[in-house]
């Protein structure tokens, strides 16, 4: 029996849930750089500050290494990721000292964990649990 794996990129293109979306649009204010590349390229300018991105999942490392850069030059930043401790981006933002909080909850139509990657000059990198979308207010406001 053959297993067959889900193709590469196929959820690429699925939207923030859309009470996280609001929070961090409209209450949080930050600014989403991968809302239209058209017009901003996310891989290639450096974010302003406050700078939202949900990357697509099969090409995360070039707007995660953007994401570093910005911040390091003193930029607020919020990823939208899955939790997975294994790969070397999310190493990369562990070693940035990011503020990461895991959502204990399915989000939307995800199978596994995600989470979020706050880099914003921490001292050491913290995991945090989330129980829904509006416990990120406890840790951003």
């Amino acid at each position: 029996m053959k297993i067959k794996f889900p193709e590469r990129g196929i959820n690429d293109n699925k939207p923030t849930p859309k009470l996280l979306y609001d929070i961090i649009i409209n209450q949080l204010k930050f600014t989403d750089v991968c809302l239209d590349k058209n017009k901003f390229d996310a891989t290639i300018k450096l974010w302003p500050n406050r700078s939202y991105c949900n990357p697509p999942f099969s090409n995360k490392k070039p707007f995660i290494l953007r994401a570093i850069t910005s911040n390091k030059i003193g930029n607020e930043i919020l990823l939208y990721l899955p939790f997975d401790p294994i790969p070397s981006w999310f190493k990369l933002l562990y070693q940035q000292n990011a503020l990461i909080m895991v959502f204990m909850k399915r989000m939307g139509y995800a199978r596994f964990a995600h989470a979020l990657f706050h880099l914003k000059n921490y001292n050491e990198p913290k995991i945090v649990l989330l129980q829904n979308e509006h416990d990120v207010l406890k840790f951003l406001s």
